[in-house]
């Protein structure tokens, strides 16, 4: 039996994979699937790492020779630890003051799962602070950062290898979803479904939640429709509070957009606590599509957090790749509108 056969068919071939390369490299994505493997299985047998066997490492880099793939120097040695001063990890700087974020913000699981599969089996460190950090005595290879301040995003970057999760200052490289269009998409689901007392918790200010909001807000406008607003912080007690303000203001309140699915859940719990029934007498639409989502029935805009998480890693090892432009945010509509 030759080597060949141990693999499962794939029907995906070389001629495909150069074909739809275009003008671009090939990647290890486009390796891993002539080979008939993982990317992270890619990653090991390119690098002779443990669990690939030699046959494996054979297979896989004839395929790497054969389209041409050159592994980029970056990526090897973080596989490796060589080359980076000793520093071989790109790190995940999150600035989020509450000390439970990462447990009850799928946001934050959701980013890492991507970047773990961009990275394959390269070292990742992850670190939350309540606020920016003021030195940076032994930086990392790479950064992602997300909820950074544009300020220090700059800052960051002028020291060293750095991509922001979302828009940040200028000339800081950024990778993010289209929450304008998010927004639109779900005012425009509330006004032509008939809503028309609509409020909002929108978010904190950052970027992201500015985005969202002035989507949101620029088809309110258009159709006419005025917004009974509160703010928020992306946390469920400050959506129950501002959902118990904005019924205080608004009795006939019969819609509330969630700026994002956490803050929905908060909202949920206010309307439950004061007699409205959703969907019959409010309507509620949340943005993220999490888990939280899917379990709560919620309507929520879908935005692909692994793979803008992705993008940003495969930005950070390979800053000549050219930026990604701005990912499809979708509206799913489920039993809260």
């Amino acid at each position: 039996m030759s080597g060949w056969s141990v693999w499962p068919a794939n029907s995906v071939t070389d001629v495909d994979i150069v074909a739809g390369m275009e003008n671009r490299r090939p990647t290890l994505a486009d390796v891993a699937r002539v080979a008939g493997v993982s990317r992270a299985t890619a990653s090991r047998a390119m690098n002779g790492r443990y669990g690939t066997s030699p046959e494996m490492r054979d297979h896989v880099r004839a395929v790497a020779a054969r389209l041409g793939f050159e592994p980029h120097a970056v990526a090897r040695a973080l596989a490796t630890g060589t080359g980076t001063t000793g520093r071989e990890h790109v790190e995940v700087l999150i600035v989020d003051p509450d000390p439970d974020a990462l447990s009850t913000k799928p946001f934050y699981g959701r980013a890492l799962t991507g970047a773990m599969r961009a990275l394959g089996d390269l070292a990742l460190q992850v670190r939350q602070v309540p606020v920016p950090p003021a030195g940076d005595e032994d930086p990392p290879f790479g950064r992602l950062l997300i909820n950074m301040p544009g300020a220090v995003s700059a800052a960051y970057a002028r020291r060293g290898r750095t991509v922001s999760l979302g828009r940040s200052a200028p000339g800081v490289t950024f990778v993010a979803p289209d929450n304008d269009s998010g927004g639109y998409q779900a005012a425009t689901h509330l006004v032509t479904t008939g809503r028309r007392r609509i409020g909002a918790v929108f978010g904190p200010p950052t970027p992201c939640a500015d985005e969202r909001k002035a989507g949101f807000l620029r088809l309110a406008a258009a159709a006419g429709q005025s917004v009974t607003a509160a703010g928020g912080d992306f946390t469920q007690a400050r959506a129950y509070a501002a959902t118990r303000e904005l019924l205080a203001r608004e009795p006939g309140l019969d819609a509330v957009f969630a700026a994002c699915d956490v803050t929905a859940m908060g909202v949920l719990r206010a309307l439950r606590e004061a007699g409205r029934r959703v969907p019959d007498d409010v309507a509620v639409v949340g943005f993220d599509g999490s888990a939280l989502a899917v379990a709560a029935d919620l309507s929520s805009v879908y935005m692909p957090v692994e793979d803008e998480a992705a993008a940003a890693v495969e930005q950070l090892l390979d800053p000549d790749r050219p930026a990604p432009g701005r990912l499809p945010t979708t509206l799913t509509v489920r039993g809260s509108s």
